[in-house]
């Protein structure tokens, strides 16, 4: 509160200045006083005008058009109030300048020229200014807190929103890992002790490395090494992996988790549902924020809506969500399915 009326003084500041300046050389143009007497009586006939009269009807204004601001059906009623009172202090103006102005402050001098309708007039131009810069001054105020709570309501919202694409993720991660281990177990393999170790390791990551907005993308990729190690455990020699990467900043922050939907997919769409020998081959690429990931897989069900799973919906929303400049390219090269995604990771929402 203390801050909004300093900002308050602060604005009337240069308006008494203006006025005081405007009526002191009005003044010594007509009258040809001494400049400190002139000044003097000049600031005193703006400063009481501006306290006694402008100041009240500035606030009085104020108070209806928040008051009536969002009543539609009250425009009219409001419109007539703001009418009403800039006719009374434009009349108020002149009579303060009849009676009092005129007798008192420049009672050592013979004001001509003054009363009539010519001056109650000047009185309402005068009063229409003010109102109208005050109001004008107040509803871009208004305008801004407006457009900042908004924009809180949008973070707040896209923060939801985001959590909750995360929360889907990570029972989905678990659900399809959870069913390697159990095709694995069904088999009684040995490498089942293997995969439960890094299957913790996994979700360790997951459920306590994840908990920031956004990550560091050596920690991303040393996620994604481990689940590929996971993943190749369970397809054994039929399925060829191949991930190569090239970053040149190890600290670079991105969205946990990004990319797991799209090898997750592969996995599952790809080489899971082949009967011959299949390939997965990744490569990742950073350079100055500029990230380029490229993921193509063999499968042999050219369905494209059958790849087309909850992992890569919530993908897309999450990048409409946080990244500015991004694309993400799915297509189909002879029963290749080809995936890029292109992203600045210096620009995020």
């Amino acid at each position: 509160m203390q801050k909004k009326w300093l900002w308050h003084f602060l604005l009337w500041l240069p308006y008494l200045i203006l006025e005081v300046n405007t009526e002191f050389y009005w003044m010594q143009l007509q009258y040809q006083q001494p400049v400190w007497s002139t000044l003097i009586h000049a600031f005193s006939e703006e400063f009481l005008q501006l306290i006694l009269l402008k100041v009240p009807m500035v606030y009085l204004m104020f108070y209806y058009i928040e008051k009536y601001r969002y009543q539609r059906k009250n425009n009219l009623k409001l419109g007539l109030i703001l009418s009403f009172i800039l006719m009374f202090f434009s009349l108020a103006g002149y009579v303060f300048l009849m009676k009092f102005t005129v007798p008192f402050i420049y009672s050592h001098m013979k004001i001509v020229g003054l009363g009539g309708f010519g001056t109650l007039i000047n009185s309402f131009m005068d009063k229409i200014f003010v109102a109208g810069i005050a109001i004008a001054l107040n509803e871009y105020d208004n305008s801004q807190k407006l457009k900042k709570r908004e924009q809180a309501l949008l973070n707040e919202k896209m923060q939801s929103e985001l959590g909750f694409l995360k929360s889907q993720i990570n029972p989905h991660f678990l659900f399809n890992t959870l069913n390697n281990i159990y095709s694995l177990a069904r088999k009684k393999s040995d490498e089942t002790p293997q995969i439960v170790i890094k299957l913790s390791k996994l979700l360790r990551y997951v459920l306590y490395g994840t908990e920031m907005k956004f990550t560091e993308i050596s920690k991303e990729i040393d996620f994604l090494i481990d689940y590929i190690d996971l993943q190749k455990i369970r397809f054994d020699k039929r399925l060829k992996v191949d991930f190569h990467f090239n970053i040149d900043d190890d600290n670079a922050q991105i969205l946990p988790l990004l990319m797991i939907p799209i090898i997750e997919n592969a996995f599952k769409h790809g080489a899971a549902q082949s009967t011959k020998n299949s390939f997965i081959n990744i490569d990742l690429k950073l350079k100055s924020g500029m990230l380029q990931f490229k993921l193509n897989n063999s499968f042999e069900n050219a369905d494209v809506e059958t790849k087309k799973g909850i992992g890569l919906k919530n993908l897309k929303r999450q990048l409409e969500l946080v990244y500015f400049d991004y694309s993400f390219i799915e297509e189909i090269k002879e029963n290749i399915f080809c995936t890029e995604l292109n992203l600045d990771l210096n620009k995020t929402l």
